[in-house]
């Protein structure tokens, strides 16, 4: 559907801008918001060294649930005259999902798992196989011990590292809190549960007739956790996905014309 004067209010950090502009070549009348800000790990000596361990080729996998996690190793093999895809294809790689997946490429690695049913940490959990052997698990300071304990249980020595930091943003500034309290936007997009307990945050009234449109299961749930009403929610976790669940929320009758 066209999105030629449709308000809405989109997520950004200063390093991915592309999906709001995307929108906004579209006809949208985009309002960006940088609710969270990507940081370096809080102690770079850690990651420095579970990065030179995986170019050694110490580890049998390494499982990334973030793109972040995949950019922050690069910058420290880089640093150092390396390539992630050294130790390959000795060693595999498991992401949650697509986005990733392509992240991964762009670097050099192969990736040689990608869970079907949902992407997240636990359905890396449930299609990775036991065995023995270590893992390197590259996470974000707001990470759930999801991943770690899940494939401990299934016979793995896995090495978890903090990579990057999600820190707050500039965030919303007084009249974009005004104007989602008053009607001034049609939608609002979360891309993660970080976003989402921010926005909440700062807008504890929205209006009823915006809709809140999440990029899948996990957000969702953080959305929900932060009192917030989801009115759809992408069935991946992708941006073609959320693009999806935009229209299904603004046109919700074509939705299930669509689906007839």
């Amino acid at each position: 559907m066209s999105l030629a004067g449709r308000r809405l209010l989109v997520p950004v950090t200063a390093e991915r801008t592309a999906f709001a502009d995307d929108l906004a070549a579209e006809g949208a009348l985009v309002t960006p918001v940088a609710f969270i800000a990507i940081a370096p790990p809080a102690d770079a000596a850690a990651l420095e060294a579970a990065t030179l361990a995986w170019l050694a080729g110490d580890y049998a996998w390494m499982a990334v649930t973030s793109r972040n996690a995949v950019l922050a190793m690069d910058r420290v093999a880089r640093a150092h005259g390396r390539t992630l895809a050294a130790p390959q294809p000795a060693a595999r790689v498991a992401t949650v999902g697509e986005a990733t997946r392509r992240v991964c490429a762009e670097v050099g690695l192969a990736v040689d798992l990608v869970p079907s049913d949902r992407a997240d940490a636990r359905g890396i959990v449930e299609s990775f196989p036991s065995g023995e052997g270590r893992v390197l698990a590259p996470l974000g300071n707001l990470a759930s011990p999801v991943l770690a304990r899940g494939l401990a249980r299934k016979g793995w020595e896995v090495d978890a590292i903090e990579a990057y930091r999600t820190v707050d943003g500039p965030g919303m500034d007084d009249a974009t809190v005004a104007a989602v309290a008053g009607g001034g936007f049609d939608a609002v997009l979360l891309t993660s549960g970080s976003v989402a307990e921010r926005f909440a945050a700062a807008c504890p009234r929205v209006a009823p007739g915006t809709r809140i449109v999440a990029i899948g299961r996990t957000t969702e749930a953080g959305a929900r956790a932060a009192g917030l009403t989801v009115d759809a929610v992408a069935d991946t976790p992708t941006y073609a996905g959320i693009r999806a669940a935009l229209d299904a929320a603004l046109d919700p009758a074509a939705s299930k014309e669509d689906h007839a």
